[in-house]
Order: C-alpha cells, then sequence, then structure tokens
C-alpha cells in the first residue's frame, strides 16, 4: 500500500488567496493516497463559506495563532488519520509542477523533518544542492512549506501553545526536532555549536500578500523562543487541561462535520487509518477527556 500523504493548508483571513491556492494543489498533486485539511485561525471574510461550497475538509476553531492553527492540521492528518507525512503549506504557498508532492514525500520518509529553500535565504546556506537527494544545510529557515514525518512528530511533538499570534514558533519547533536528528542537527560552523537545518526547493510559487505581523506579539514570542530553546521534551498541542479540552472539541467537531474523510477530490474515497477505524470514531477514544 502506498504512503498516506496529508496536505495541510494554513488560512486566515484570505479566502481569494486560499481558493487559488486549493485549486493548484488539486490540479498538480498525483499522490493517489492523499487527505487534505485546511486549518482556519477564525476567518470571517467568507473562508468557511467557500471551503464548504468546494467540499474541502477544514478544522477550525476561534483565533488563536499560527502555532494552534498548525497544530489542528498536523494532529488532525498525522496522529487521528495517521498520515506517514504531512505537508504543511501557508495559504500563499502554490505548487507549480505536476507531481510537486513527491519530492517532499522523499525526504520527510527519509530525514523526518524538512523546509522550503527561499532566494533571501541563500546567505545562510551552508552547503548543498536543494535536491532531495543533496538538501542544503542553512542556519536560518521560513515557514511557507514543511513535511514532516510522522515518526518525527511522534518524538519532537506539536508546536508550543504558549506562542501567540505570528512569530518564532516555526523555528523553535523546527530546533527542537533537529535536535532529536529530524531534518538537521547541530554542527561546527566557524568554530561554534549551531542548529543546522535541513532544506530543499520545492517547486511553488509564493502570492505577493499583505502579513498579518504583529511586531510586539513577534518580540514576545521571540523571548519565548528563546526561553525555550533547551527545553527538550515532547509537546502536546495543548498546555493545560482547559486547551486539551478546546483542542479535543475543535477535531472532535471537524470529525464530526467530515464524516466522509478529508478527500484530495471532491467525491474522493475516505481513507482510515491502519486499523480501518473510521476517524470519527476515534475522536471519541483517543483523545483526551
Amino acid at each position: 500500500m502506498p504512503p498516506h500523504l496529508g496536505i495541510g493548508l494554513i488560512t486566515y483571513d484570505r479566502c481569494d488567496v486560499l481558493r487559488e491556492t486549493i485549486a493548484e494543489v488539486r490540479r498538480l498533486t498525483q499522490h493517489t493516497r492523499t487527505s487534505l485539511v485546511v486549518a482556519d485561525d477564525g476567518s470571517t471574510d467568507g473562508t468557511i463559506a467557500m471551503l464548504d461550497s468546494l467540499g474541502v475538509g477544514r478544522v477550525s476553531g476561534a483565533n488563536a495563532g499560527v502555532a494552534w492553527n498548525k497544530n489542528r492540521a498536523l494532529f488532525l492528518l498525522a496522529d487521528v488519520l495517521a498520515c506517514d507525512v504531512v505537508v504543511l503549506l501557508e495559504d500563499d504557498t502554490r505548487p507549480t509542477r505536476l507531481g510537486w508532492e513527491a519530492p517532499w514525500m522523499e525526504v520527510a520518509t527519509r530525514i523526518g523533518h524538512v523546509n522550503v529553500a527561499m532566494e533571501h535565504l541563500r546567505e545562510h546556506f551552508l552547503y548543498g544542492s536543494g535536491t532531495p537527494a543533496d538538501p542544503i544545510g542553512s542556519s536560518v529557515i521560513t515557514a511557507q512549506c514543511t513535511a514532516f514525518s510522522r515518526e518525527a512528530l511522534r518524538w519532537g511533538g506539536y508546536f508550543d501553545s504558549r506562542f501567540r499570534g505570528f512569530g518564532h514558533e516555526h523555528v523553535e519547533h523546527s530546533i527542537r526536532l533537529a535536535r532529536l536528528g529530524y531534518g538537521g542537527g547541530e554542527e561546527e560552523i566557524a568554530g561554534e555549536r549551531r542548529t543546522v537545518f535541513k532544506l530543499i526547493w520545492g517547486e511553488l510559487d509564493f502570492a505577493a500578500v499583505p502579513s498579518f505581523t504583529d511586531a510586539a506579539q513577534v518580540d514576545q514570542n521571540l523571548t519565548l523562543a528563546q526561553t525555550l530553546t533547551g527545553e527538550q521534551r515532547y509537546r502536546a498541542p495543548w498546555i493545560d487541561d482547559a486547551e486539551a479540552r478546546r483542542f479535543r472539541a475543535e477535531i472532535s467537531a471537524a470529525l464530526a462535520r467530515h464524516r466522509g474523510g478529508f478527500p484530495l477530490h471532491t467525491g474522493g474515497s475516505a481513507i482510515s487509518p491502519p486499523d480501518g477505524t473510521p476517524p470519527w470514531e476515534i475522536a471519541g477514544t483517543r483523545l483526551p477527556r
């Protein structure tokens, strides 16, 4: 049986941009065993109605920031649907080539975690050509497209929900995974031990859209990231009981809403976890009360 690929699109108030991204993902993804889910962080611009009209599976809730929203997609795809590889795309990041997902699956399967290479990061590249066989080693990363193996998430966990808004949540998470040997590690650079991340060029296009960045929030997240960087432990998508109940309610609502699963294309067949249990039955037994 081919591996189960999960594609998660992360969005907030970019209805028209997201619509185009969905169209390109559906048009250019070739892998037959693929689930697609949009994680929506409380959009108020008609995104929900658009997704429902297109028959796209979604998991959503009140606005909670990038870390929480990415965890919605990651947990649903990796932990509940048991996808072997999960690729997260920002809503402004679109594939440009038929079969674009293949290199991401190849590298994530082999090393557990990989980020996208972009021209503006080139000065931070240390080695490598950026092909699946020869990933770039970089001291800096960006989050427009990232792939994870289920194994890497099982050991390293999810984004820390203490990050709010936007900024630095992805760096802290990638450092945590890299220190475990997934998608990088610590290397000697100019006499100093530093974390090196693995990147590939991704056959992607990046739409020019305004950012929702809040400078004060970014600064707060930087302080948090600096505090957490040396704390190497597994992170659940929640910190306390209240967050766990909220997260469980959001995942359970998504499963109840999409009892037919989360197929890539409208009318596609549902893909259940390896044990064959329908995903909507898992929510009541595996997620914490």
